[in-house]
């Protein structure tokens, strides 16, 4: 028991010696490039994700045009662009979205010609947040925070919370308020910029 005892008071008289002081190292945190690396090594919910929260900022945020077709139209253009292009790899999701989209020319459209949305962030909303799953969620938080860092001119808000935080911010508010159902997902991720 002296033993133990002797143990005890010789870490408590160390630890109250002065320490030289030590830099303190913070890493930092590191941030996907979102490429073609990043695309093959992502599950399909996450780039699903990806590709509606880069487009909803892109488009309702930055005010770019081109970014309005859902991941279902997209996907497998992207997907086959980094196939057939490996020297690729290096290149953003987003530029390789603007060489493989269909532009158009312009024209009057139908009324049959699909669903057309009107409401700014379109379907994205607490309804549309609480049918798909984390890894797409997850990822539509990475994809509008990659947009907000990336294309839209500062100052602009800011989020320095890891895009995980964020979704379980979101994820918890649109659980809690069913009423709020029809919130967008960015008006909600809003709620959580740094202040």
């Amino acid at each position: 028991m002296r033993i133990f005892s002797c143990l005890i008071f010789l870490v408590l008289a160390i630890n109250a010696w002065p320490q030289p002081s030590r830099p303190v190292i913070v890493a930092a945190q590191s941030k996907p490039a979102f490429d073609g690396k990043w695309w093959v090594d992502t599950e399909l919910g996450e780039r699903s994700g990806f590709l509606n929260g880069a487009s909803d900022c892109l488009t309702w945020t930055a005010h770019k045009k081109g970014f309005s077709s859902t991941p279902e139209q997209i996907m497998d253009k992207i997907d086959k662009y980094y196939k057939t292009h490996p020297g690729s790899a290096s290149l953003n999701i987003i530029d390789v979205w603007q060489k493989v989209a269909d532009h158009p020319k312009a024209s009057m459209a139908t009324s049959d010609s699909g669903e057309t949305w009107k409401n700014a962030h379109w379907y994205l909303n607490g309804d549309w947040w609480l049918q798909v799953g984390e890894a797409e969620q997850l990822g539509f938080v990475e994809g509008y925070l990659w947009c907000l860092r990336t294309q839209v001119p500062a100052p602009t808000d800011s989020y320095s919370g890891s895009a995980s935080s964020y979704r379980r911010r979101i994820d918890s508010f649109v659980r809690a308020s069913p009423k709020q159902s029809k919130e967008s997902v960015a008006v909600t991720l809003y709620r959580y910029r740094d202040r």
